[in-house]
């Protein structure tokens, strides 16, 4: 079949980036809620004669940016943006343990990772009461001894049942991803191609569209919003297209009949 001449379009697309180093997929974006491609340009007039009218316009300055949000936060597409890695590995974190004391003594549901940060009495209201120290050697009131996981306390120091809150730092498995932000690292530049989906007005029938991006790069400013409430929270994802080396194409869109392709 043609493919059409006049389309309407109701899809955000697939997103799919790719290093400008190596020309492979760095990630794909299957989940976009949105999409948009804001082209815009200036013009200065040259004006003269009575009432001062424009005469003749220059354009110049032509830029673009490509904003996608993503239903799901991808954890490369979180990397390119801060323009850090992401790694993947063993790393340690912080753990609040529930401890209950039963004869005098109480145990930790994790290993730690060398002292504890801190033991606190719970109040019945869940907040935080008298700090409980680390003894020296055999505890003394207000005191515990660590070996282990396992703490021991004062003998009649605190009733069986008392809760308590632990502080300490464990160590994840091996699959854990990190992420960060750092003061000397920016989003970079990637390729970035769209697939999507029109259309045809005339015929009713559906064609793929294909948006391409030859160099875009992530904008420095972001914002990670979550909240208790309301909409999950999205992954808001802008570019500023770029233009490329080798022509002055800044973005191009191909629709096609993915049926007819041998």
């Amino acid at each position: 079949m043609a493919t059409p001449n006049r389309w309407a379009i109701r899809d955000a697309g697939i997103a799919t980036f790719y290093s400008l180093a190596t020309g492979k997929p760095v990630t794909t974006l299957r989940t976009l809620k949105t999409s948009g491609l804001e082209t815009t340009g200036e013009t200065v007039y040259s004006r003269g004669g009575r009432g001062n009218p424009k005469l003749i316009g220059f354009s110049s300055n032509r830029e673009a940016k490509l904003t996608l949000q993503d239903a799901v936060f991808d954890n490369k597409a979180l990397a390119m943006l801060t323009g850090n890695n992401l790694v993947e590995g063993a790393t340690g974190v912080v753990f609040i343990d529930t401890l209950t004391v039963n004869a005098n003594a109480a145990a930790l549901s994790k290993t730690p990772i060398g002292s504890l940060t801190g033991v606190y009495e719970l109040n019945a209201d869940g907040t935080l009461g008298d700090e409980v120290k680390l003894a020296a050697g055999t505890a003394a009131s207000g005191e515990y001894s660590l070996t282990g996981k396992n703490l021991s306390f004062f003998s009649g120091e605190f009733a069986d049942g008392q809760k308590l809150a632990a502080y300490y730092t464990v160590t994840t498995d091996a699959t854990a991803k990190s992420l960060k932000v750092t003061s000397d690292a920016f989003g970079k530049t990637f390729k970035v191609v769209l697939d999507c989906v029109v259309r045809d007005e005339y015929s009713k029938e559906d064609y793929a569209a294909q948006i391409t991006v030859p160099n875009a790069k992530f904008e420095d400013a972001f914002n990670l919003a979550m909240a208790a409430e309301g909409d999950p929270a999205v992954l808001d994802l802008k570019l500023e297209v770029l233009k490329d080396p080798l022509s002055s194409d800044m973005w191009s869109m191909k629709i096609y009949d993915e049926g007819d392709i041998a």
